[in-house]
């Protein structure tokens, strides 16, 4: 199993609502959510940046 680390974060009231409705809306744990979001930034961003350097 892979190890995990615990992170405290600090947002607005409008960014904790939105969140919120995100983990209604897929269902998931709050940390599930976050791990979601934050692959899909990353494939986005990083690994999309990547392939274009390397055209």
């Amino acid at each position: 199993m892979a190890q995990k680390k615990r992170y405290t974060i600090n947002v607005t009231e409008d960014i904790a609502e939105k969140f919120e409705e995100l983990v209604e809306f897929y269902s998931m744990q709050k940390s599930a959510v976050m791990t979601l979001l934050i692959r899909e930034d990353y494939e986005e961003k990083i690994q999309g940046k990547e392939l274009e350097q390397k055209k």
